[in-house]
């Protein structure tokens, strides 16, 4: 497949990337050099246009620019070097582009989402991810009912939300974010615990709340992005 680094699609067949990681700050990144050839161009403007195109798909500020090095999968990267070199004869030129995720995990382009109805106090529902590594999990809750105090576990971290969910009201655990939205308001500070996630093998969520006074009904979609070491 072409590596893509933005909306820019390097030519398939003249462009290798090589990757390695690295400590950064006390956690892991992982930095990547794109080395490539641009030829068959019409013209030398065409060329030191394709040059800045390529040297503006990526962002030195922020790493908001995702790199495709494999199908269906993405790291979020800034730039931090480029060189070029002009071969004007040949209407060519050669590149290096220097790359840095501080985020070393790729993740699937593609969300995968689970639905799921939730009908009785400790419902379970089995979720698996394709990724070789951890992911983390947004559970979005439409209450059935109004819920009380509820919660989500993976059997080894549970989240819980202390208060009411009314009928209709949504409930977001969003683990990616470490956020919790009761509708637009954010109501992280009344939640206890840890943030569910899917391990490589799978594994299974288990719903539960107050057992007296919920109905332990709802409508339930778990989203996760799969990701890769």
């Amino acid at each position: 497949m072409a590596i893509t680094l933005g909306t820019y699609a390097f030519q398939d067949g003249r462009t290798a990337a090589a990757e390695e990681y690295e400590e950064i700050g006390g956690r892991d990144a992982r930095r990547v050099q794109i080395k490539g050839v641009l030829e068959d161009v019409a013209s030398l403007d065409a060329l030191e246009e394709e040059l800045d195109a390529l040297l503006k798909a990526a962002s030195e500020q922020g790493e908001h620019t995702a790199l495709s090095l494999r199908t269906g999968r993405r790291l979020w990267v800034r730039r931090t070097g480029f060189s070029r070199e002009l071969m004007p004869e040949a209407l060519a030129a050669r590149f290096t582009l220097d790359l840095e995720a501080q985020d070393p995990y790729e993740e699937a382009e593609e969300a995968t989402v689970v639905p799921w109805t939730v009908t009785v106090w400790g419902d379970m529902k089995a979720l698996d991810t394709s990724g070789n590594v951890w992911a983390p999990l947004v559970i979005t809750l439409v209450a059935t009912g109004t819920l009380v105090d509820p919660a989500f576990s993976d059997g080894v971290r549970t989240i819980t939300y202390a208060g009411d969910v009314a009928d209709g009201e949504t409930l977001v655990f969003n683990g990616a974010a470490r956020k919790v939205l009761l509708g637009d308001e954010d109501v992280t500070p009344y939640v206890t615990g840890l943030f569910p996630r899917i391990d490589p093998g799978g594994g299974t969520l288990t719903y539960t709340d107050d057992p007296a006074d919920s109905p332990h009904t709802a409508s339930v979609t778990v989203t996760h992005q799969a990701r890769w070491w």
